[in-house]
C-alpha cells in the first residue's frame, strides 16, 4: 500500500480520509512474467499501476510481425491509453516481461473517484500529461533520431538492457534483432 500511496500522491494531494477512499477502489495483482494482460480487439478496461515488474505494449501487424512501441517498469502506468480513454477496442497487446506486481482499478471506479472527490481529478489529468508528453517523445525519436541515438538513450538506463529480451529490444528503437547486434559490437569496441 505505501509504493500505491506514494505513487497517488504524488499527482495530487489529498486527506487521509479520502486517499484511503481512492485507495479501497485499487486491488492488487500478481502477474507471472509472458501474461498477456490485454489482447487486440478488447477494450483496455483498468488503469494499472506497476508496482514491481515489467510490461511491454506491442502490436501484431496482419503478418504476424511483432512491434514492441512501449515499456513501462516501475512506478509507471500498464496501460493502453487509446483504448482506456476512448473505450474502444484496442489495436495492441499488453506483457508482462517478468514477474509482475499492479494495483488495479477499474474505468468506472476511477470515473466515479473523479466525480466524488474534484481534487482526485488532478491525479487523471497529470498521469494523462505524463502519458502525453512520452508519447510526443517517442514518436519525435523514431522520426528524427538515428538507431544509434535510441540505442544510446536506452544505455542511459541499465534496466532496459538488463531486464528486457533483446528482440523487443531492437523492435522498440525501430530496427531488426541483427541491426541491434552491429551497434551493440560497435559499442564494445
Amino acid at each position: 500500500m505505501d509504493k500505491l500511496t506514494d505513487f497517488i500522491t504524488y499527482y495530487c494531494e489529498l486527506s487521509t480520509e479520502l486517499l484511503e477512499s481512492v485507495q479501497q477502489k485499487f486491488v492488487f495483482r500478481t502477474v507471472a512474467a509472458d501474461t498477456i494482460l490485454l489482447k487486440k480487439g478488447q477494450v483496455c478496461g483498468e488503469l494499472a499501476i506497476n508496482l514491481h515488474g515489467a510490461f511491454r505494449l506491442f502490436a501484431l501487424d496482419e503478418s504476424g510481425k511483432d512491434t514492441t512501441t512501449w515499456l513501462a517498469f516501475e512506478d509507471t502506468l500498464v496501460i493502453e491509453p487509446a483504448s482506456f480513454l476512448t473505450r474502444q477496442p484496442s489495436r495492441y497487446y499488453i506483457q508482462a516481461l517478468e514477474k509482475s506486481e499492479m494495483a488495479i482499478i477499474k474505468h468506472e471506479d476511477l470515473q466515479q473517484l473523479y466525480t466524488a472527490i474534484p481534487g482526485f481529478q488532478a491525479f487523471g489529468r497529470k498521469l494523462m500529461e505524463e502519458v502525453l508528453v512520452g508519447i510526443m517523445c517517442r514518436a519525435t525519436s523514431l522520426l528524427l533520431d538515428t538507431p544509434q541515438q535510441r540505442y544510446d538513450r536506452l544505455l542511459e538506463s541499465p534496466m532496459y538492457m538488463q531486464r528486457v529480451p533483446l528482440k523487443y529490444l531492437a523492435s522498440f528503437i525501430g530496427i531488426t534483432p541483427t541491426s541491434l547486434s552491429r551497434l551493440r559490437g560497435r559499442k564494445r569496441l
